[in-house]
């Protein structure tokens, strides 16, 4: 009776112990608080400045401030063409003093364009943030990264944006309008900020 008696104890022993080997891991403070991983996006911006449309308009913008200020150089330098044929041989300070005026004109404008054209940039800058940024919030993800910097990992959010930044700022009755073919009211705009002659 004895033996039995030990061989049941050290049987049961045995199996609780076996038990609690393979049952403990689940009852640890790490396996309850399971952390899970960052939902990480990327975005490819050099193919959202190829597509979007506003910075297609900004290329646009860029390319017509150049074209300005070539008229705009080539008219200033024919006048000062003029009144320096109009000078005497003698007024050498006065051809200093146009040629410095016909500078400050060239830089002002130069700067005015460029000053317009920063403003648009930050103004598209921060449009491609919200829309980031409403991506991000509405498929959840904890980071959103250019795709540039990752080898690997990540999914990719960049077709998201462009649809989502294609119908931002629209309200629901141009949307309705649009999908049954209508023309995009924003196109007309678009146009129209690009094309300026200032």
């Amino acid at each position: 009776m004895a033996k039995r008696f030990t061989l049941f104890l050290i049987l049961t022993v045995g199996l609780l112990l076996l038990v609690l080997a393979y049952a403990g891991p689940h009852w640890t403070v790490e396996a309850k608080t399971k952390v899970a991983e960052p939902k990480i996006g990327l975005i490819d911006l050099n193919r959202i400045k190829k597509e979007a449309p506003p910075f297609i308009a900004l290329g646009q913008r860029a390319k017509n401030n150049q074209r300005i200020l070539e008229e705009f150089t080539a008219q200033v330098l024919a006048e000062h063409q003029q009144q320096i044929k109009a000078l005497s041989l003698d007024d050498f300070e006065r051809s200093r003093e146009l040629a410095a005026t016909t500078q400050a004109r060239l830089d002002q404008k130069r700067q005015e364009l460029e000053e317009s054209y920063r403003r648009q940039e930050e103004a598209v800058l921060k449009e491609l943030e919200a829309v980031v940024a409403h991506v991000a919030k509405k498929k959840k993800y904890d980071c959103i990264l250019l795709k540039s910097g990752f080898q690997v990992g990540g999914d990719d959010v960049t077709d998201q944006v462009l649809k989502t930044w294609d119908k931002w700022g629209l309200t629901f009755c141009q949307r309705v309008w649009i999908f049954f073919g209508g023309k995009d009211p924003r196109s007309d705009s678009l146009a129209e900020g690009s094309g300026g002659g200032e």
